[in-house]
C-alpha cells in the first residue's frame, strides 16, 4: 500500500507546489525586469512628458497658437493684409440674399516685434521680468497701428437706408430687360418636417415660403430657409365665416373683439421670429369683410415696414383696398394653384399664371406644401425662363404694385 502512494502522489499537493514554482519563478523575472529599468533606464522616460510653452526659446521652439487669441500677433511677428470681402471670395455654399459688398479696402496690420528677452506667457502677451500684466497689455495696445489703404476718393455721406423687414429680408431681383414676372408663395410650412424640408432644400430660391404660426421651431425653420436663400412670410390666422367648428389659434384676428387686442394678438405673432418680409392671411373669409377690423392691422403692419400677402382664396376682401390708402406694399395672389390638389388642375392653374404675367406683367401664384404640389412646381419652374417669363421673389411683386399705385386683378380674355 506504501509503494503505491509513493508512485502515485496526491493531486493537491502536486497542484500546490506547481504553484509555489510558478510564483517563485515570476516574481524573480519580474524583479530582475524592474532592477534592470532602475539601473538602465532614464528618469525622463519614467513618464508620460507634456510640453508647456510658458517662456519663448527660439522662432523654431514656438508653439503654434491659436490665432484668435490676443497678442498672437506679437508672438510670432508678422504683418499681414486682410481683404474685405467681396462677391468673388465669398464661399460659393453662403446663400445669396442679394447683399452687395462695396468694394474691396486693404487692411494691413502691422504688429511690433516680439521682445528678444525671455519672458513669462499670460493670455497670450509676453510678460518680461519687471513688468506686470495689464502694463504689456496696454502697451501692445497703443503700439498696435492698423493702416487702412484705399486708392478710392471719399464718398459722400450716405443717405439713411431703408432698414425695415421687408428691404433687410427681402430677396434681391432685377429685372432690366423687363420681362413679365411669376411669384410664388408656398404655405402652410412647418407643421410637416418631410414636407418642409423638400420646401426648403428642393424648390428654387426665388420661390417665397411661408410658416404656420404653430410650427415648432419655427426660428430653426425661418433660419434655415434664409440659409437657402429663400424669402419668408409669416402666416396670420384670421376668423373665417365657420368659426368655432374647428380648434382655433389662440391669437386669432376677430371681428367681435376691439383693435387693441387684435394688435396685441398681432404683436405675439410676429415675436415669434424674425427674418421675414412680411405676413400671409391664414383663412379670414369673415374677419377680411370688416374694414374696421382690417385697417388697424394693416397700419400697423405698414407702420413696422412689413408687406402684406392676400392668398387668393377670399372671395370678398377689403384688404386691396385698405392697403392701397395707406401705401402698404401689398400683393393679392392672382391663382390659388392647389385649391383642388390634383395634377392636372394645378397645371391649369400655373398656365392662368403664364397667361396673367404675359397680360398684366406680373403674377402671384399661392400653393400649399402638398407632395403633388411641390413635385409640379419642380418640373414647372424651371421651363418659365426659355418661355420669356422670370420668377420673381414675392417681395419684387409687393413692391411693384405699390410703387403702380395700384392693385390688380387677374383676368383672362375668353377671345384668347
Amino acid at each position: 500500500m506504501s509503494a503505491r502512494l509513493a508512485r502515485d502522489p496526491s493531486p493537491f499537493r502536486s497542484g500546490l507546489v506547481h504553484s509555489f514554482l510558478g510564483a517563485f519563478v515570476l516574481t524573480i523575472v519580474l524583479g530582475s525586469g524592474a532592477s534592470a529599468m532602475h539601473l538602465l533606464g532614464t528618469s525622463d522616460a519614467a513618464s508620460p512628458m507634456v510640453r508647456v510653452a510658458l517662456f519663448e526659446e527660439s522662432p523654431s521652439d514656438a508653439p503654434n497658437l491659436n490665432p484668435r487669441l490676443p497678442g498672437y500677433e506679437d508672438s510670432i511677428g508678422f504683418a499681414q493684409t486682410e481683404t474685405a470681402p467681396t462677391a468673388s471670395n465669398l464661399t460659393s455654399n453662403e446663400p445669396d440674399l442679394g447683399v452687395e459688398y462695396a468694394d474691396a479696402q486693404t487692411v494691413q496690420v502691422v504688429s511690433r516685434k516680439p521682445a528678444e528677452s525671455r519672458g513669462v506667457r499670460i493670455n497670450g502677451q509676453s510678460v518680461l521680468p519687471g513688468q506686470t500684466f495689464s502694463q504689456v497689455a496696454q502697451k501692445n495696445l497703443a503700439a498696435a497701428s492698423v493702416v487702412a489703404i484705399d486708392s478710392a476718393p471719399a464718398a459722400p455721406t450716405p443717405a439713411v437706408p431703408d432698414d425695415t423687414p421687408l428691404a433687410r429680408y427681402a430677396r434681391a431681383f432685377s429685372n432690366p430687360e423687363g420681362k413679365p414676372t411669376v411669384s410664388v408663395i408656398v404655405g402652410g410650412l412647418g407643421t410637416n418636417r418631410t414636407r418642409t424640408r423638400a420646401a426648403i432644400e428642393e424648390l428654387p430660391p426665388e420661390v417665397t415660403l411661408s410658416f404656420a404660426p404653430t410650427a415648432d421651431n419655427l426660428s430653426g425653420w425661418v433660419r434655415d430657409a434664409r440659409r437657402a436663400g429663400h424669402e419668408v412670410l409669416i402666416e396670420l390666422p384670421m376668423e373665417p365665416y365657420d368659426y368655432g367648428r374647428q380648434s382655433p389659434h389662440a391669437q386669432v384676428m376677430q371681428v367681435g373683439v376691439s383693435a387693441e387686442t387684435n394688435k396685441q394678438r398681432l404683436a405675439k405673432l410676429l415675436a415669434r421670429t424674425p427674418g421675414y418680409v412680411g405676413v400671409m392671411n391664414y383663412q379670414g373669409a369673415k374677419f377680411a369683410t370688416e374694414p374696421t377690423a382690417v385697417q388697424p392691422i394693416l397700419d400697423e403692419l405698414n407702420s413696422k415696414g412689413l408687406a402684406f400677402f392676400e392668398d387668393g382664396t377670399l372671395a370678398r376682401s377689403e384688404f386691396g383696398a385698405s392697403a392701397q390708402q395707406i401705401g402698404l406694399a401689398f400683393g393679392k395672389a392672382t391663382s390659388w394653384v392647389d385649391a383642388r390638389p390634383e395634377a392636372d388642375e394645378i397645371s391649369q392653374q400655373l398656365l392662368l399664371l403664364e397667361s396673367t404675367a404675359r397680360e398684366q406683367g406680373a403674377a402671384l401664384g399661392t400653393g400649399m406644401s402638398f407632395p403633388v404640389t411641390l413635385d409640379i412646381l419642380k418640373d414647372w419652374l424651371p421651363t418659365l425662363e426659355e418661355k420669356g417669363i422670370a420668377l420673381a421673389p414675392a417681395s419684387y411683386y409687393a413692391k411693384r404694385s405699390r410703387a403702380s399705385g395700384q392693385v390688380r386683378q387677374a383676368s383672362l380674355n375668353p377671345q384668347g
